[in-house]
């Protein structure tokens, strides 16, 4: 069963997901927007680039600090080779098209999250780590669906070369 995270504030109880206005509201309402943020993350919808997300400095530390103590537990799980095999498990069970890699990918798989993990808790920079499950959860697509993987492969052929003459 789904766990709801709800906003309250004296009068109403709001569901996180409920916290959401367009970029040009916030622009011409920006303070209803920022006292909404003291009671939760905001969503902010542009048009013409990446939604936003408005949340306060403290709660945006306690995420990053849940980050890094999640990132310090799994690289001592995966530093012994008796717990190694069943994080391992547990990784499967969580993310389930960890699954479709084979065991040596999977290996792979675990070994560089923890690294870019480490890496982006470092720098306090996230976007490597965005980039390594995006990758990885395409590689596991590709393995699972044979079709996609033929058509990816297909030879294409070369590209014709086509001489060009000199500008005068």
């Amino acid at each position: 069963m789904d766990r709801l995270t709800y906003n309250t504030t004296y009068d109403t109880i709001i569901p996180m997901s409920d916290i959401k206005h367009t970029f040009s509201h916030f622009l011409r309402n920006s303070g209803e927007v920022l006292s909404a943020v003291e009671h939760g993350d905001v969503l902010l919808d542009r048009r013409d680039g990446a939604d936003l997300l408005l949340v306060t400095e403290s709660r945006e530390n306690s995420i990053r600090e849940s980050l890094d103590i999640t990132t310090r537990a799994l690289a001592r799980m995966l530093a012994h080779e008796e717990l190694r095999e069943e994080s391992q498990a547990v990784f499967v069970e969580t993310l389930p098209w960890i699954g479709w890699l084979s065991t040596s990918d999977q290996e792979a798989f675990l070994d560089s999250l923890l690294a870019t993990s480490q890496a982006c808790r470092a720098t306090g920079g996230y976007g490597p780590l965005e980039k390594l499950l995006s990758s990885w959860k395409a590689s596991a697509q590709i393995v699972h669906d044979p079709e996609l993987a033929s058509y990816l492969n297909a030879d294409r052929g070369l590209d014709n070369e086509v001489a060009l003459a000199r500008p005068e």
